[in-house]
């Protein structure tokens, strides 16, 4: 699996967009806020508390995030990440 960099994470309604970076190609993520809130077991009310669990969890968000790239996805769309499950 290749290594992701993570940058750019920008709180939105949906959850947290970022832009990922593996093998020098750029992909735009949107990661669902359902994901972050059910591997914290809390609902986020407001936009702060869901970057803190984004930037706690930013390892294994890329991890999946590298995963979802390895598995063909991407390209000129925006890949949703669902959930955190490797």
């Amino acid at each position: 699996m290749a290594e992701l960099s993570i940058s750019n994470p920008v709180p939105s309604l949906d959850g947290v967009e970022f832009i990922g970076v593996a093998n020098g190609q750029e992909q735009k993520f949107l990661l669902n806020r359902d994901a972050l809130e059910d591997i914290e077991y809390q609902l986020f009310e407001s936009d702060a508390p869901l970057m803190q669990a984004f930037a706690k969890h930013r390892s294994h968000i890329a991890l999946v995030a590298a995963k979802a790239l390895d598995e063909g996805k991407g390209g000129a769309r925006t890949v949703v990440l669902q959930n955190l499950v490797l």
